[in-house]
C-alpha cells in the first residue's frame, strides 16, 4: 500500500523499551480495550523493534487477550500495520486477542487479522492477497490503487459492486445509493486529491436487539460500518490552503472562504487551530483545493453523511488528518441558505467558530486522511 511508511516516520519521536523473549518481540497490552491510544503504543513500539533489531526478520506477537474495540477504524489501521510488518519487512506476525462482539466493530470477524490468530504459516502467507482485496459474507474489502483514478469508469465500477454487495443484505434501495455515493465520493478524494492508494472496507452487521436502561426496544437492529483511509504527505486541508495562499480564487464562494480566515485566525488556540479551519473549509460544498477552478467544487460528502444519520438510529462518524480531528456530529450538521456549513449550533461559518465538541487532537499523527463512518439501522418491515 503506497506511503505506509509514513505512518512510522511521523510518529518516529517515541520509543519504548523491546526484547527478544522465546525467539520473538511480543507487545502486551492487557488494558482491555483496543482504541487510537492502543495504536500510538503500537507504532512505538514496532519503531523500537526497528531500531533495535534492524535488519533482522524476528517474530512479532501481539498479545491482547478479552478487548473491546472502540471503532472500526482503529482495528483496520492495526490490519495497515501488520501487513507492513509482513509485506514490507518480512516479520512473521501472531495477533491473540479475544474481541467483543459489538455492532460498531463486528466487522473484526471478519478481518484478515484473523489468519494472524494461529500458529498456522500457511493461513499467514494469504495475509496480504486478504488485506488488498476481500468479499465474503457480511464482508467487502478493497485497496484501489491510485493509478487506477486515470480510468474515467474506476468510480462507477465501484460503485456497481458495492450496490450489488449491499443488494443481499435487504437494505433498502435509498440506503444503499447513499452508501455507495458516500463512498465513491471519499475513494476519489483519496486517489485523486490524495495522489494515494486508498483501502476501503464496509461491514453489515447481523441483525442486534437493542435496550436502553435494561428496557428493550422493538424491532431489528442492524451496523453499516465503514472505514476509508489513505496514506499521503497531502493532508485535508492542504489543498485549500495552498490555493488561498496563491491567491487563486476565481469565484465569489472562495472569496468568502478568504474573509471567513481573517475571522476565524483571530480565535486560532491549541483548541482550534489553523488546520482545524481549513479541514472544515474543505468538507463545503463547492469548495476544492485543486488548484484548477472546477464549477462542481469540493463534495457534497458532509450531505451524504447527514442524510444517512438522519436515517440512523445512532451513528459514529469522524475523520482525521494529520494531528486533527474533525467529529460528525448530527445535531451540528446544518447548512445555511447559501450551503455553508459552520458546524456549530448558529450554521454560521464566516463568522463562527466550529463547537468544541466539532474538533480535537489525533492521539498519532496520520500521515493522509482517514474516515471512521458507523450508522445503526432500524431494519425495515418486509412489508414496507
Amino acid at each position: 500500500m503506497k506511503n505506509l511508511n509514513k505512518l512510522f516516520e511521523k510518529n518516529s519521536k517515541r520509543t519504548v523499551s523491546v526484547k527478544l523473549t522465546a525467539s520473538a518481540v511480543i507487545f502486551r497490552d492487557r488494558s482491555g480495550v483496543f482504541s487510537g491510544e492502543t495504536i500510538d503504543k503500537i507504532i512505538a513500539f514496532v519503531n523500537s523493534v526497528h531500531k533495535k533489531y534492524k535488519g533482522i526478520k524476528v517474530p512479532i506477537v501481539f498479545q491482547f487477550g478479552e478487548v473491546l474495540i472502540t471503532d472500526k477504524l482503529s482495528y483496520v489501521i492495526f490490519e495497515c500495520i501488520c501487513y507492513y510488518l509482513i509485506n514490507t519487512y518480512h516479520h512473521r506476525v501472531y495477533v491473540f486477542w479475544k474481541p467483543e462482539d459489538d455492532i460498531l466493530t463486528q466487522g473484526v470477524f471478519s478481518s484478515p487479522l484473523l489468519l494472524l490468530n494461529s500458529m498456522d504459516n500457511e493461513k499467514a502467507k494469504m495475509y496480504p492477497s486478504r488485506f488488498m482485496m476481500d468479499i465474503y459474507g457480511n464482508h467487502f474489502r478493497r485497496l484501489i490503487r491510485g493509478e487506477n483514478s486515470s480510468d474515467n469508469n474506476y468510480l462507477g465500477n465501484l460503485f456497481k459492486e458495492l450496490d450489488s454487495f449491499l443488494k443481499v443484505f435487504d437494505i433498502v434501495e435509498e440506503y444503499r445509493d447513499q452508501v455507495s455515493e458516500v463512498i465513491a465520493e471519499l475513494v476519489g478524494n483519496a486517489c485523486e486529491h490524495g495522489d494515494s492508494d486508498c483501502l476501503l472496507d464496509i461491514d453489515i452487521t447481523s441483525d442486534h436487539i437493542k435496550e436502553e436502561r435494561e428496557i428493550r426496544q422493538e424491532g431489528q437492529f442492524y451496523g453499516i460500518n465503514i472505514a476509508v483511509l489513505n496514506f499521503s504527505d497531502n493532508l485535508l486541508g492542504d489543498g485549500i490552503k495552498n490555493k488561498l495562499n496563491t491567491n487563486r480564487i476565481d469565484t465569489d464562494r472562495y472569496d468568502l472562504v478568504k474573509r471567513a480566515l481573517y475571522y476565524h485566525k483571530k480565535f486560532f488556540c491549541k483548541n482550534y487551530t489553523e488546520e482545524d479551519f481549513y479541514n472544515i473549509t474543505a468538507l463545503q460544498d463547492k469548495i476544492s483545493g485543486r488548484l484548477e477552478y472546477e464549477e462542481s467544487g469540493g463534495t457534497g460528502l458532509t450531505k451524504l453523511i447527514k442524510t444517512l444519520q438522519d436515517k440512523a438510529d445512532t451513528d459514529t462518524c469522524y475523520m482525521i488528518s494529520g494531528r486533527r480531528s474533525v467529529f460528525f456530529i448530527r445535531k451540528l450538521i446544518e447548512y445555511d441558505r447559501d450551503n455553508w456549513l459552520g458546524f456549530n449550533k448558529d450554521r454560521n461559518y464566516l463568522t463562527d467558530i466550529p463547537d468544541e465538541q466539532i474538533v480535537t487532537n489525533c492521539l498519532i499523527y496520520f500521515p493522509g486522511t482517514a474516515y471512521n463512518l458507523n450508522f445503526v439501522m432500524k431494519r425495515e418491515e418486509k412489508n414496507e
